[in-house]
């Protein structure tokens, strides 16, 4: 979707932002660390998804180990879900149409800040996968369709599809301090990759995720709570279509097609996703 307003950015009190940025670190680290301490727990009892879904040979009880699995784990699902409360806040932010008021700029700041603790803990993910005992190394985790060469191609998907959404992140995530640089236009079109990034972390976690296949009730959560974003999407993108004319030309023709076509598709994965948990179909993407 084209925005053909001239973009400006508005600055925040530098001591605001700073208290803001703290708050959503110590926020994110907190839970990060709790999260891992409790699986450290259910591991070293062999209670964990992890300890039941391996080979008991592997003895994954063996902390000494198989110490940075307990990181790995709880770095993602923390980092997945501050990737979707960024993904509401800024769908939120897009909805509002009343200018750069004092709130729509707390909902900005605090998105920026959501988007900066996400990829520090992607950083830490990839770490503790490469530490994690199991195979992995800095090939595996930076090189798309290593593990099929090393004897695991069920997993070679869900692989890709987080090295891609890494990649991709790691592109996206500086834009936003190059905003005056590129251009407001051209910020917001890359910007608009984060929506993808996030599309593919969750496919990823799917694939993967030994505790979303574990808790059976973590699937049908997640898709539930994918339903406010897409409605918000539909939101965003149906007030361009009604209410601005149809300009000729080629690119603003493609242009108008794609948000249709995407608003469209929101629409009809909103009502596949509500059927499929209804259904008892939550868990279509298997669990290698």
């Amino acid at each position: 979707m084209m925005v053909n307003a001239q973009i400006t950015f508005r600055a925040v009190p530098r001591g605001s932002a700073s208290r803001s940025a703290a708050a959503v670190a110590v926020i994110g680290v907190a839970l990060t660390l709790v999260l891992a301490a409790r699986l450290y727990a259910l591991q070293s009892v062999g209670k964990s998804a992890a300890a039941i879904a391996m080979a008991s040979d592997m003895n994954m009880r063996d902390l000494r180990t198989f110490w940075s699995f307990p990181i790995l784990q709880s770095s993602g699902m923390i980092g997945l879900l501050f990737a979707y409360v960024g993904a509401l806040l800024g769908l939120w932010q897009t909805n509002l149409r009343t200018g750069w008021t004092t709130l729509k700029l707390q909902i900005e700041r605090l998105h920026r800040h959501v988007g900066l603790l996400v990829v520090g803990l992607v950083l830490v993910h990839i770490l503790a996968t490469v530490l994690d005992a199991m195979g992995d190394s800095w090939r595996t985790v930076l090189i798309p369709g290593t593990w099929a060469k090393q004897g695991w191609p069920q997993a070679v998907t869900g692989y890709n599809t987080g090295i891609l959404a890494a990649y991709l992140l790691m592109l996206v995530a500086p834009s936003f301090y190059l905003r005056n640089l590129l251009g407001g236009n051209r910020w917001l079109l890359l910007h608009r990759l984060v929506l993808v990034v996030y599309l593919l972390s969750i496919w990823h976690a799917m694939v993967l995720g030994l505790d979303l296949a574990y808790y059976a009730w973590l699937r049908p959560l997640i898709w539930l709570a994918q339903i406010p974003l897409l409605t918000l999407l539909m939101k965003r993108l149906y007030g361009p279509i009604v209410t601005r004319p149809m300009k000729t030309g080629s690119l603003a023709v493609l242009v108008r097609i794609a948000n249709v076509g995407l608003f469209l598709l929101s629409a009809a994965t909103s009502a596949g996703l509500f059927f499929l948990v209804v259904t008892g179909r939550a868990g279509f993407i298997p669990t290698v």
